[in-house]
């Protein structure tokens, strides 16, 4: 018996190329890598050198002023309801004139039982708690200026008080007819002081404006009488105003390539920057300061030494292409808290529980970018526009709706972009000299978008 020999051929099965495999893996990775990174808006990098200005000078200008001064239709004693550098509204009550001063001293009568309300005594805590969060010992100064501040709203408020009284007073003595009462014609902010340069202009500041022989000046609120006709206060209608100082050739031709100014007043050694104009009157020239803030700060002062800084403290170079703005939400100071179990500093925001169907205080942790001497600036990521912030002091609460700008660049360090608020010490047309060591701001050998217009904040660039 033939033996059977018959054979099954099987398929021969392939094995799988485990290299093949890896570098399709590699080359999809490097190919999305490749479109990912052409396809990103190409930033190109600047770093953050230091830089130092150059040299001082002090000159010494005169302040001028939006002022208007304004006279009695009468004679008599005067009683004012505002405290100098008070911003008054038009028709609000400024001062009384009493030609008999007989009413006048019926209502000084009455301040001893005048009491304070819970309104005035929460001013004046204010107030004190501003003083105590800004104050440094190196401004001991500011401890006069405070006293002096407190005092004046204590005198202010008794002021109102008086004038609450005025009318049962003129109803119980019948003396009216030589009593009047004077409001503002329009707005703006009170000086009791007039001066031989009272509506002084830009144009007329001559060499002769400093002979300070020639120059008297004189207290507005004396408490004696005063004539007919006769200069009873000051108006201020602008915050605008203008230092006007003339300056040596060489230093005008210094500031010709410069936009702004760094300058520090010596009174107070209060440091500001500003834009000005250099220009030339017969033979002398002249620096010309303008400015839209702190006009109360110098209310009483007409002529203001100042320190014009060409070579200060070093700042930091940045080009003005790496510049942009931000806009932040703008909170009161006195609603900021400490909370949370970390105590962190924040706001305290009003929610509605759908759950209670109640509105309840929700503690929200915030950092201040940057805060003036009312408001604090938020991220407005954190908040929504029209969202109640409430006081942990008081029963106020606040309405989110002040939006206001910062300057600042974006800073790259970790791979995405991050805003970083900067303050211009100096500029030219292509870099600016900022301050360094400010909150959130910018520190030598940091690295920053070099053109702003092409940034998205919080993007990743690598």
């Amino acid at each position: 018996m033939q033996e059977n020999s018959k054979v099954v051929k099987f398929k021969k099965r392939r094995s799988i190329n485990i290299g093949v495999i890896i570098f399709i893996i590699i080359l999809i990775y490097t190919v999305l890598n490749v479109y990912f990174y052409l396809s990103k808006p190409q930033i190109s990098i600047y770093e953050v050198s230091e830089q130092p200005l150059s040299q001082e000078n002090i000159v010494q200008g005169v302040i001028i002023r939006e002022e208007k001064m304004v006279t009695t239709d009468r004679s008599g004693y005067v009683n004012y309801y505002f405290r100098e550098g008070a911003r008054v509204a038009k028709d609000a009550t400024i001062y009384s004139i009493d030609e008999s001063k007989k009413i006048y001293e019926k209502l000084t009568d009455t301040t001893g039982g005048i009491k304070f309300s819970k309104m005035d005594a929460a001013s004046i805590r204010k107030d004190i708690a501003k003083f105590k969060y800004t104050y440094q010992d190196s401004n001991y100064s500011d401890v006069y200026n405070f006293k002096d501040e407190i005092s004046a709203s204590i005198r202010n408020i008794l002021d109102v008080n008086l004038l609450s009284n005025m009318q049962e007073i003129i109803n119980s003595t019948g003396l009216s007819s030589n009593f009047g009462v004077v409001k503002a014609p329009e707005t703006g902010i009170i000086s009791y002081y007039s001066d031989t340069l009272d509506g002084l202009l830009a144009d007329n500041v001559s060499e002769t404006t400093f002979n300070m022989e020639q120059y008297e000046r004189k207290n507005l609120r004396t408490g004696e009488i005063i004539e007919n006709n006769q200069n009873v206060y000051k108006l201020l209608t602008e915050d605008h105003w203008n230092i006007v100082a003339p300056i040596s050739a060489e230093l005008a031709d210094q500031l010709q390539d410069r936009k702004t100014i760094t300058f520090t007043i010596m009174l107070d050694q209060f440091q500001m920057r500003a834009p000005f104009t250099v220009y030339q009157k017969g033979e002398s020239w002249f620096l010309n300061i303008a400015l839209d803030k702190y006009v109360t700060r110098y209310l009483r002062e007409r002529f203001l030494e100042i320190e014009i800084q060409l070579k200060a403290e070093s700042g930091l170079k940045i080009p003005k292409s790496a510049i942009t703005e931000k806009e932040f939400y703008m909170v009161p100071i006195e609603y900021f808290t400490n909370g949370g179990d970390s105590g962190e500093l924040g706001l305290v925001r009003e929610v509605y529980n759908e759950t209670t169907k109640a509105l309840e205080p929700q503690f929200t942790a915030c950092e201040i970018y940057y805060e003036d001497e009312t408001y604090g600036y938020v991220d407005k990521e954190t908040f929504g526009i029209n969202d109640y912030i409430l006081s942990d002091k008081t029963t106020d609460r606040f309405r989110i709706s002040l939006v206001g700008k910062l300057e600042g660049v974006y800073n790259v360090n970790k791979g995405y972009t991050v805003f970083r608020r900067i303050e211009r010490l100096s500029e030219n047309d292509e870099y600016v000299i900022i301050k360094k060591g400010t909150k959130r701001g910018l520190s030598v050998y940091d690295h920053i978008a070099l053109d702003a217009t092409n940034v998205i904040e919080s993007a990743v660039i690598y």
